[in-house]
């Protein structure tokens, strides 16, 4: 008889234990399915009409279905970048407010204290990857990065940004590989930092894909290293750097992603997660992209994460080097 009381008992128990769980985890699910409350707002760091404005612009348009309420953007330039990070990292970690990200805010952090931490943000996903190159005048004697160390004098690297990926890279490059280089800056845009080299300026550049396209289709400069991870169709003949030796500097590639303020719920980075990755699989928004001359390149979030850590935790080995050539 006792044993059947004990018995009895502790199914009870089981069977209240369940339902207590079940309620619980009903009112978890009836919470985050409140999420979003509130239309979702994008802040990009610079003004219109630039990478990230354009790439943000076009995930809102579609994502909004999949997240069930209007995605706005808010633009919000100032001191290089700056001002609109701080404003997402100090914003509500509610999931209501999102930006777009890339490896020159890394950069910025490192050469200068930042009221943001690049490595605290909550990440969301990546959204594009863009091919870029290194590119040479057609006759130049260079044919790959290494014969740089031949030059005998300082080689002349053009950019429209100090922090820009491609100049980083260049940066570590000059360091990994052994030759001096000389950063000439101040140019306007990637395309007038190419005419650079083209009038003889310097002695080669960096840029994507698509903005270096014209000018080497009209035979004024040739690429000599590929920064993507793997080939490219249009260049199936140039290097990429991991095949070079350095595979770690695929981070440096020309990312966007997408982040939350730090210590946004992972429940509702995950939910954020699932709409961005519909969007950039979304047959809208891949019509809308081609047009655009976006290149999406979904990846999750926690890979997203360990590459942002592996970005910063390569710029920081190498700062001395990038304030070098910041300081020139």
């Amino acid at each position: 008889m006792k044993k059947q009381l004990y018995g009895r008992s502790v199914f009870l128990s089981c069977l209240l234990i369940g339902i207590a769980t079940a309620l619980l985890l009903g009112i978890v699910n009836a919470a985050e399915k409140d999420f979003p409350k509130k239309e979702i707002t994008i802040i990009i760091n610079f003004g219109p009409a630039g990478g990230r404005d354009i790439l943000a612009r076009g995930v809102a348009r579609t994502m909004s279905k999949y997240v069930g309420v209007p995605i706005v953007i808010l633009n919000e330039p100032g001191a290089g970048g700056a001002r609109g990070l701080i404003r997402l990292y100090h914003s509500p970690p509610d999931g209501h407010t999102v930006g777009v990200g890339m490896a020159a805010d890394i950069i910025n952090q490192i050469i200068e204290k930042r009221d943001y931490d690049t490595r605290r943000f909550s990440y969301i996903a990546r959204a594009q990857s863009t091919p870029c190159f290194f590119f040479v005048k057609p006759d130049s004697p260079f044919r790959s990065l290494s014969d740089f160390k031949t030059s005998g004098k300082p080689i002349r690297h053009s950019t429209f940004s100090l922090t820009s990926n491609s100049t980083a890279a260049a940066m570590v490059l000059a360091n990994r590989i052994g030759f001096p280089m000389v950063v000439v800056g101040g140019y306007p845009s990637s395309p007038d930092a190419l005419v650079a080299l083209i009038r003889g300026e310097v002695e080669f550049a960096g840029a994507v894909q698509s903005a270096a396209m014209p000018f080497v289709q009209a035979g004024q400069i040739r690429p000599i290293a590929n920064m993507f991870r793997k080939r490219s169709p249009e260049f199936p003949d140039i290097p990429t750097l991991a095949e070079l030796g350095h595979p770690d500097l695929d981070c440096l590639t020309t990312d966007y992603w997408f982040m939350a303020p730090p210590q946004t719920p992972k429940e509702r980075i995950r939910f954020l997660e699932d709409a961005l990755m519909k969007t950039l699989r979304d047959p809208e928004f891949l019509g809308w992209a081609k047009g655009a001359g976006v290149d999406p390149s979904p990846l999750g979030g926690e890979e997203m994460t360990k590459m942002v850590l592996g970005a910063f935790d390569l710029l920081d080995r190498y700062k001395e080097d990038i304030l070098k050539h910041m300081k020139k």
